[in-house]
């Protein structure tokens, strides 16, 4: 998450403090410094990560800060209407998601964090905090859990991917061709092992019900209800009890919808 300020087409977004995750996330990612981000930006060049024009590491003192232009293309989460140019671009994401799983950089699959230029190529224009893996701080409680796998652990980013981009396209509203709906699918690196940790079972069952809703078993309601139920912002915004309350829910849920 990132203050953004612009000027004309040049734009600077500095690290906020104000994250979901609590202080802590901000605070580790921030301490990668200045450089630690350079060479964020630079592994996710050297991976394909198609980065946003001129973006560059400004000083902005002690807070984490870059510039670049401004992108006047859409929001990819608002781009579903065209689902093959949406699942083209949702497809080349997985891929750079891919590419740097033997990296120290990781990607935020938001869709909100992505644009599509003129031209209809996805572009990343959000890379403030910088997901490095080895500066994470300790995942405490259940959110932290989810957080952490969500950010660091690629199948449970993949199927977050997934699930995020069949809901797009249920919003959307507009006939998805079958064809589409598998390239999706296919981005999914299977089942995961056994014992499944609480979180890769929420990513999990949010992709395959999203996906299931594009192909008609499911009704499109049915998805949002159950997204709405396994909303990260929203599990955050509970209390520690009402988060394990939520995680047993879920996992009722996950029973009776045979996901």
């Amino acid at each position: 998450m990132s203050i953004v300020e612009r000027d004309g087409d040049q734009v600077v977004k500095r690290l906020a403090t104000d994250h979901p995750a609590g202080a802590g996330f901000p605070q580790a990612m921030a301490a990668v410094g200045p450089d630690g981000l350079a060479t964020y930006l630079r592994t996710l060049a050297g991976a394909g990560v198609r980065l946003v024009p001129g973006l560059r590491v400004v000083d902005q003192g002690p807070e984490l800060a870059v510039a670049h232009r401004w992108v006047p293309g859409p929001v990819l989460l608002d781009a579903a209407e065209d689902a093959t140019m949406f699942v083209d671009a949702v497809v080349q994401i997985a891929g750079w998601v891919r590419a740097l799983e033997e990296t120290d950089a990781r990607l935020d699959t938001n869709l909100a964090n992505f644009c599509l230029t003129p031209a209809g190529r996805v572009v990343l224009v959000d890379v403030l905090p910088p997901l490095v893996p080895s500066a994470r701080p300790v995942p405490h409680g259940p959110f932290g859990q989810l957080f952490d796998a969500l950010c660091f652990q690629t199948p449970v980013t993949l199927d977050a991917l997934v699930g995020y981009a069949a809901r797009a396209l249920l919003r959307a509203d507009t006939p998805v061709p079958a064809d589409q709906v598998a390239r999706l699918a296919r981005l999914r690196t299977g089942p995961p092992a056994a014992p499944t940790p609480f979180a890769a079972e929420w990513f999990r069952s949010r992709a395959v019900l999203a996906l299931r809703g594009l192909t008609g078993q499911v009704p499109a309601h049915t998805v949002h209800d159950y997204f709405a139920a396994t909303s990260v912002l929203g599990f955050a915004a509970l209390t520690p009890d009402q988060q394990a309350a939520r995680v047993a829910h879920v996992d009722q849920m996950i029973k009776e919808l045979s996901l």
